[in-house]
């Protein structure tokens, strides 16, 4: 797999986890695997031209259609990782080398497992609560705030005239069982764990609901102020806290590096006897002039970092091990175990992967395995206790034909296939689950048992049938559990998707290796969807985005056609791709070479991007402009050698209109 390839599929995982994770509060791997797929990404794009919709460059996930929506004042951004002494050093290390000093104070704080949360003051005054959202956009929820009594309605001590503080709602654990104990009497269904308890408590729509629940809440950050505040330190900040009785946690500690690496061990340790959920620790300058200096990259600040924790590991039992279809075909094998609670969560389905991962766990039904969990999310089987074998185990009963279909499987590598496409019904509602997603044609109202309502009822048969539902009308208000108004907004809401942009619809497909930033190039690049129908490998490979497999990926698709689009066609008018009018650079090939006084590479590629031109990693007779600073290098020369037009540092504003 070449590195375009590679990074095509994990900005795919990982967008899909963020998604997971922040919107449906349903995440599906552990923050370990998280943060291995985040960091694989990380380092592959170092070398590469980086997409503004990266999964490096974003934070959380967009808002839904709920709430009424806010603009933070100063973005919620996210923090880089680092695992261990040697990372913690090399973190100081780039701060003293950026800052020129000798010894730098810092801040030790829990990282707090919750939901983040923006407290808006004006004149002292509680105006605004609202959630991070994508960090540049969240949701209002002052109302759910407020029943929270430890968050006071006004401030007194230096309050400025509007100042935003951040922080983390949660539950505390014995608050959430009780939760959880309340939910079950009442034949309702009870939370995964504390997280997804605070993230449903705080975005419910029932003030009552809310009311019920003991929501808590750390203050730990400052957002966006007025100039009348005025502070020099973090620990300045958490004294404004305290005199204002603004509810902040008491474990925060200031010293160098050694005293922050000391810190952090200590509440490690101590992870186990606290009320609730923590994953880790966070280390930020105190210093607030030297925040202001170091300033931030990409999504997240250069004088803070978050210190991960180890994952939670316990032993459990395996009940059996089965097989899921996938909406690509591919079968994945998973455990079910006897359930275990790690860290708040109780653990009971455990994906398994492959057949490669089966054979390297030699694992067995009625296994002894150590389960391994950190944060908040459901994680892998690390390793089986053989010591513990009685006799009692049975070995793993790989399927010869698909689970949902019977259809005759097939063997591609460590994964095994059913190549049936719409005829079985576990990928049509795989693929009419990501047709009709968020970041596909946006559809509101088919959640999934909506969506197992119409494919089990012969309603939709292929993805053109949602857009005939209308004749089915009566039929579907008369089923239990679907209201009439409900119905009426589905239809309102497909009556909406009917004109999708290219990028859209695209996305939407379902291409194999195909997300959202492949999908946006393809737009750009072909304009109309005919164009990008009908394209050939070699015009798919004109795109520095898409490589061999993304490529035979598309024309494979397109070949053998497994959602029917003439008939989708036939329902929907495609918007082709047209460029925004300060657009000036579409469709632009530019390499970016050097070291510039005003600009970082990354700020020069945002910009570049912003005008609608295509950031280039490597010079070819493709480039059209060599954007280079000093030591420009090889990609100078080889420029010069192709005659590509160079552009240096003094017009480089010019040339980008800025």
């Amino acid at each position: 797999m070449s590195v375009k390839d590679e990074i095509n599929k994990l900005k795919k995982e990982i967008e899909r986890h963020n998604f997971l994770y922040h919107s449906e509060n349903n995440p599906e791997i552990s923050d370990a695997e998280y943060d291995a797929l985040y960091q694989r990404l990380k380092s592959l794009e170092s070398d590469q031209v980086v997409s503004e919709d990266s999964p490096t460059k974003t934070v959380g996930a967009k808002p839904s259609k709920g709430f009424e929506k806010h603009t933070h004042l100063k973005p919620m951004l996210s923090l880089s990782n680092v695992f261990n002494d040697e990372e913690f050093n090399k973190f100081e290390e780039r701060i003293l080398k950026r800052i020129q000093v000798d010894k730098v104070i810092y801040a030790v704080e829990l990282k707090f497992d919750g939901i983040g949360i923006s407290l808006t003051y004006e004149e002292g005054i509680l105006t605004k609560a609202v959630t991070r959202g994508d960090g540049e956009i969240g949701e209002v929820v002052t109302e759910n705030i407020k029943t929270i009594s430890k968050i006071p309605h006004k401030i007194t001590f230096n309050a400025p005239k509007i100042i935003e503080l951040r922080g983390e709602i949660f539950f505390n654990l014995d608050d959430f069982d009780s939760i959880n104990q309340s939910l079950q009497k009442s034949g309702g269904k009870a939370f995964i764990n504390p997280r997804n308890a605070a993230a449903g408590t705080l975005r419910n729509l029932d003030i009552d609901i809310v009311r019920q629940r003991p929501l808590n809440i750390f203050l730990y950050a400052l957002g966006g102020c007025s100039d009348d505040f005025n502070i020099t330190s973090h620990q300045d900040f958490i004294a404004f806290l305290e005199k204002n009785n603004l509810p902040n946690n008491e474990l925060v500690t200031f010293g160098d590096a050694t005293s922050a690496s000391n810190a952090v061990k200590k509440i490690l340790d101590s992870r186990d006897k606290l009320n609730y959920e923590i994953d880790g620790a966070v280390v930020k300058v105190n210093d607030i002039n030297l925040q202001e200096k170091l300033g931030f990259v990409s999504k997240a600040p250069r004088w803070a970092v978050a210190w991960k924790f180890p994952a939670s590991e316990k032993f459990s039992k395996v009940n059996d091990i089965l097989f899921s279809v996938g909406r690509t075909g591919i079968v994945t094998p998973y455990a079910t175990i006897e359930p275990v609670l790690i860290s708040g969560a109780n653990i009971s389905n455990v994906t398994l992967h492959n057949l490669d991962e089966l054979k390297r766990l030699d694992i067995k039904v009625n296994d002894t395995v150590l389960v391994k969990r950190a944060g908040d999310v459901i994680p892998q089987i690390t390793k089986v206790n053989f010591d513990a074998r009685d006799g009692s185990e049975n070995p793993v009963k790989v399927p010869e034909f698909c689970p949902s279909c019977g259809n005759k499987l097939k063997e591609e590598g460590p994964f095994l296939r059913c190549d049936a496409g719409m005829k079985c019904p576990a990928q049509l509602f795989g693929y009419f689950e990501h047709f009709v997603s968020r970041k596909a044609m946006n559809i509101d109202g088919l959640g999934y048992k909506i969506n197992t309502h119409l494919i089990n009822l012969g309603y939709v048969k292929k993805v053109a049938d949602l857009f005939k539902l209308k004749q089915h009308e009566s039929e579907l208000k008369n089923l239990e559990g679907f209201g009439e108004k409900s119905i009426d907004n589905l239809f309102a809401s497909i009556d909406d998707a009917r004109k999708p942009k290219l990028e859209t619809f695209i996305n939407a497909l379902g291409i194999p290796e195909v997300g959202e930033t492949t999908a946006s190039s393809l737009a750009r690049h072909f304009k109309e969807f005919e164009k990008l129908r009908s394209a050939t490998f070699e015009d798919l490979m004109q795109l520095d985005s898409i490589g061999n497999v993304v490529a035979k990926n598309i024309i494979e698709f397109f070949i053998n056609d497994p959602v029917g689009i003439d008939e989708l066609l036939d329902q929907i008018e495609i918007e082709n791709f047209v460029a925004s009018a300060d657009s000036h650079l579409d469709g632009v090939r530019i390499v970016i070479t050097g070291s510039f006084s005003e600009f970082s590479r990354d700020e020069l590629k945002d910009i570049i991007k912003s005008k609608g031109g295509v950031p280039s990693s490597s010079v070819s007779s493709n480039t059209n402009y060599l954007l280079y600073g000093e030591k420009a290098g090889s990609k100078y020369k080889k420029a010069v050698e192709l005659g590509v037009e160079l552009v240096d540092e003094t017009k480089i504003k010019d040339f980008l209109k800025i």
